[in-house]
């Protein structure tokens, strides 16, 4: 069935007029403009994710086409669970692996450092035309309460089904073990937008007249619940004004002969004929709504929409991504492969986007789909050049890449504060011994955290700190310094003999706005009978308070 309802969609999307038409929400969930801004603020609000680090919009962002511009610094080890090998994936960085409580979990790919998803995001800009979202297309149009089990919207909800996902996830947005209630209680407690800069002057105005999440939800739905199915209500709304129709080929389409270069009129003619690029890539969406497989990466690494649909055609089987401003895009394909459309690997990486089509699939070709033939024979270096050119400025909506409204947003923390600052040599033991933070230091942070790994696990640590670094190091009982120690902390780590271990340091910030710009500086010493005196140590790590 939704299979058929998917094939449904994307022929009316081949029938259709040429234009991208309007996002039309389901009658369960109307639009109004109280319900879109609700879910412009929770879009953007880090304090959705459980240690405020990440919002629905890091990882999505209108200057990248809806995708993560971060793509190219997060990797995912892939299935060889080996970094520097075929199968990594540039994927997108989440949340340190955490308990419900905020002590941090060493996960077994990533250990206490930052998660990295295992595909790539898709754009979320123009996904309410697609019948189902996801690259697996798990998010289904029927949207059910993930509270209560109940069918809330029958179709046309595959928004609302995306939306409740990641917040959930503990690799994304949340903590193992993470309910609704936990995420309840923190909006009701947080002051809107309180980690953001730069809101925009609608974001502005409706926080001045409702000061509190609770406020804004009763100015969306008419009293202050707060619940999952309101908050994919509000997250779909907004998201169904971002209708990414004003492109160069849009203009071309409704009559202005002038909106697109010649280079660009032949570009679109070889997309459509010899460049078979059509065939999946159907105007308007420049979108099919189907999985197919291009052979990236042998079947078992990713099965892809298998798990949704059941069909044996579907392993390995990903669904087609639009292409409507896929020249903002950093990272190519589901698993981020390929480089971004213009980079000059396009012509020599065989794993890139134009060299993938030129011979007709990747390495696997045991579950090809059908539409994969070589294109080598039927373009020359010209034709590659121009469809590479339409698809680049043809298709992109000037609006998201100046992140113009509907697409404007607010600057999130995440984004604007520099990670901390490494400094100076380790010396490692059976492994390097680090320091890492839940979310950028700020006044007023309560659930500020530091994560402390290295040595052997059960082992002892000692955490120094103070306001000033040595650089270049010092060295002391051939160990380098680098802290004008003011203090330590003891720490004992967790954590199994053989095996790094961990421990999470509770150190809430006080609301303080003086302490801002206040730099610390730390350095972890730790137990490890595999270093040269049975010590490590770390690099210096210089924490701002911002």
């Amino acid at each position: 069935m939704q299979f058929c309802f998917a094939l449904a969609s994307a022929l009316f999307c081949a029938t259709a007029a040429a234009q991208l038409q309007p996002l039309y929400a389901p009658v369960e969930n109307p639009q109004t403009p109280e319900k879109v801004m609700l879910g412009k603020f929770l879009f953007w609000e880090e304090q959705l994710s459980s240690d405020n680090s990440v919002a629905c919009g890091t990882c999505h962002l209108p200057e990248f086409g809806g995708g993560d511009g971060r793509t190219p610094q997060a990797i995912n080890p892939g299935i060889d669970q080996s970094y520097g090998t075929a199968d990594d994936i540039h994927g997108s960085a989440g949340v340190v692996r955490q308990t419900n409580n905020g002590d941090f979990v060493p996960s077994s790919t990533f250990g206490l450092r930052h998660q990295v998803t295992r595909r790539t995001s898709p754009s979320n800009i123009g996904a309410g035309h697609h019948a189902d979202l996801f690259w697996d297309q798990r998010a289904s149009g029927t949207f059910t309460d993930p509270e209560t089990g109940n069918i809330l919207i029958p179709f046309n909800g595959a928004l609302e089904s995306q939306a409740v996902v990641p917040i959930m996830s503990p690799v994304e947005m949340g903590r193992l073990g993470r309910t609704w209630n936990d995420v309840r209680q923190k909006l009701q407690a947080a002051q809107p937008m309180k980690l953001a800069s730069n809101l925009p002057v609608d974001m502005i105005a409706a926080r001045l007249v409702h000061p509190t999440y609770p406020d804004l939800f009763t100015w969306a739905f008419g009293d202050p619940t707060i619940n999952a199915a309101r908050i994919a209500f509000a997250l779909g709304s907004y998201q169904r004004t971002l209708n990414p129709d004003q492109t160069p080929w849009d203009a071309f389409m409704a009559g202005n002969s002038t909106a697109l270069t010649p280079y660009e009129q032949q570009g679109w003619q070889i997309f459509q004929n010899a460049g078979r690029c059509i065939s999946c890539h159907w105007e308007p969406l420049f979108a099919d709504d189907l999985p197919h497989n291009l052979g990236l990466r042998p079947n078992n690494e990713d099965i892809g929409a298998f798990i949704t649909t059941g069909f044996a055609f579907d392993i390995g089987g990903f669904k087609t991504p639009t292409l409507r401003n896929v020249g903002l895009r950093t990272r190519l394909f589901h698993n981020g492969q390929s480089p971004a459309l213009g980079d000059p690997a396009q012509l020599t990486d065989p794993a890139s986007t134009l060299n993938v089509y030129l011979q007709g699939g990747g390495v696997d070709l045991s579950n090809l789909d059908p539409f994969m033939v070589p294109l080598t024979p039927l373009l020359s270096a010209v034709d590659i050049e121009v469809i590479q050119d339409f698809c680049m400025t043809a298709l992109t909506d000037p609006r998201c890449e100046n992140a113009l409204p509907p697409f404007d947003h607010p600057d999130l923390r995440s984004a604007v504060i520099a990670p901390p600052r490494q400094y100076g040599p380790s010396l490692p033991g059976a492994s390097e011994p680090f320091v890492i933070d839940s979310a950028p230091p700020f006044p007023g942070n309560l659930d500020y955290r530091l994560g402390v790994a290295g040595g052997d696990g059960a082992g002892l640590a000692l955490l120094t700190y103070g306001f000033q670094s040595f650089e270049p190091n010092l060295s002391f009982a051939g160990l380098p310094w680098h802290v004008d120690v003011h203090d330590w902390i003891p720490v004992a780590l967790q954590g199994s003999p053989g095996s790094p271990g961990y421990a999470t340091l509770h150190l809430p910030i006080p609301d303080v706005p003086t302490l801002s710009m206040f730099p610390l500086y730390w350095q972890l010493f730790v137990d490890d009978p595999l270093a040269p005196s049975g010590i490590a140590s770390s690099k210096g790590w210089e924490f701002v308070i911002q």
